[in-house]
């Protein structure tokens, strides 16, 4: 017969679990793109990142290959992934409603959190192509990107402002999933691309293929980028392949990191944490993302920006409601921390995963901004009080209540934080006392923490 659990451990393992639940969003899966692409790499540099700051914020992260930022959405929606790459254009679409989303109705849920790389529209011609601009296309086999693919939606919306239809080109039925190999054995005279730059699938079509990049430049692809607030200008940096020797003005739009309004806000505090703190680390990983900085990252975007992106990152955060009706033998100050139990990381077994470091464990718990490094020691036989100052304690201020002499040398610090009541500049701490570890909040701080 299996033993009974007593009832008086009920409220422990309900703590358990209660605790497990609440951090399981520390470990994140990002959805990307195919391996060859930039959205994959760029993925993996953000995991690098917060992989190598887990200690301190832990985070841990692993990236998913997929077809790209249709399939990254659909991954948000059922749960397989936390984090998503989505072009701009296919962005605006899921969240209004519009273009291939039509059927679906507005995405409401989804969140922005980072704009970052940019994407440029690559228009390429076969070496033996007599191809000469964009405006000999018509009537030419021309590839118009994956069907049920982000680049198609980018593609599709250039043709369409230039007053073309998929059926103004020659058919390119036939050419199977290598279909862009046809630039190199001449069963295709064109194909636009759309990726960020460089990209390895350019560089072997131009190096290896001869293909020829072209300019995408006329009035009417200035009007598609005046008409919107997700397309831009686009440019492809000279000599950034081979055979190009002049800077190719194009179409451009921006990778978005985002993902839906229930991810906890602590998790983008930390989150947003590391990108602070270590963005130039983070730019550096790269070609695509050199250019990058806070202004840029955090300028607006076809979705609403998530709640924890709009305030301030360093803020203590709220502790969660402890389960009632608990044993005072069993409130979670008692639990022994061998107790709790290992985080198992919902989702991080995605395909091409950035494995974490070696022999490193998942931390089930975060550390706080309150555990400030290089803090200063309490006095010999001092102990810390177990509640942070209030707003209205200024810092480097100690309370003195009314007629009450100043706390002996050797003493014991009270367990109840000084009150509201305490003013600025009062009493001066005791020779040999430092300042508390947690700096104050609100109007108290003397240094306010940076936003980014």
């Amino acid at each position: 017969m299996r033993p009974r659990i007593p009832a008086l451990l009920a409220p422990l393992f309900a703590l358990l679990c209660w605790g497990t639940s609440a951090h399981a969003s520390d470990y994140l899966t990002i959805s990307t793109g195919a391996l060859t692409g930039v959205y994959y790499p760029v993925g993996g540099a953000l995991c690098r990142l917060l992989n190598e700051q887990s200690g301190s914020d832990g985070l841990r992260c692993s990236v998913r290959s997929t077809k790209g930022s249709l399939a990254n959405l659909q991954d948000l929606q059922e749960g397989k992934s936390q984090l998503a790459l989505v072009q701009s254009d296919v962005l605006h679409h899921a969240v209004h409603g519009t273009g291939p989303f039509a059927d679906q109705g507005p995405n409401r849920a989804l969140r922005s959190l980072y704009r970052l790389h940019h994407e440029s529209v690559a228009l390429l011609v076969g070496e033996q192509s007599r191809i000469g601009s964009l405006g000999d296309l018509p009537g030419k086999r021309v590839d118009l990107g994956s069907i049920n693919g982000g680049d198609r939606v980018t593609i599709m919306a250039l043709v369409e402002a230039m007053g073309w239809q998929a059926k103004d080109f020659a058919p390119t039925a036939g050419l199977g999933a290598d279909r862009l190999q046809g630039l190199c054995d001449g069963s295709l005279d064109a194909a636009f691309v759309v990726a960020g730059q460089p990209n390895q699938v350019i560089s072997d079509l131009t190096g290896r293929c001869k293909a020829r990049l072209l300019p995408i430049d006329d009035a009417r692809i200035t009007g598609l980028i005046e008409g919107s607030t997700y397309y831009e200008r686009g440019r492809i940096p000279a000599n950034l392949y081979p055979g190009q020797t002049m800077a190719i003005p194009t179409l451009g739009v921006r990778a978005d990191l985002v993902t839906l309004d229930t991810l906890p806000v602590e998790t983008v505090h930390r989150l947003r944490r590391v990108m602070d703190e270590h963005l130039k680390q983070f730019t550096r990983l790269h070609p695509s993302l050199i250019t990058l900085t806070q202004e840029t990252m955090t300028a607006p975007s076809p979705a609403p920006s998530h709640a924890a992106m709009q305030d301030d990152p360093r803020a203590p955060e709220p502790l969660p409601d402890a389960p009632t009706l608990m044993p005072e033998s069993l409130q979670p100050g008692s639990v022994p921390s061998e107790a709790q139990p290992t985080q198992t990381v919902s989702g991080a077994e995605a395909t091409e995963a950035i494995a974490a470091p070696e022999g490193e464990a998942a931390p089930a718990q975060a550390p706080s901004d309150a555990a400030a490094t290089g803090s200063a020691a309490t006095l010999e036989g001092e102990t810390a009080p177990a509640q942070p100052p209030s707003d209205a304690a200024a810092t480097g201020s100690a309370a003195i209540l009314e007629d009450e002499a100043a706390t002996l040398e050797g003493e014991t610090a009270p367990a109840q934080a000084p009150s509201d009541a305490a003013a600025t500049g009062s009493a001066a701490i005791l020779e040999g006392e430092t300042a508390p570890a947690q700096p104050p909040s609100g109007a108290a701080a003397t240094e306010p923490a940076a936003t980014p």
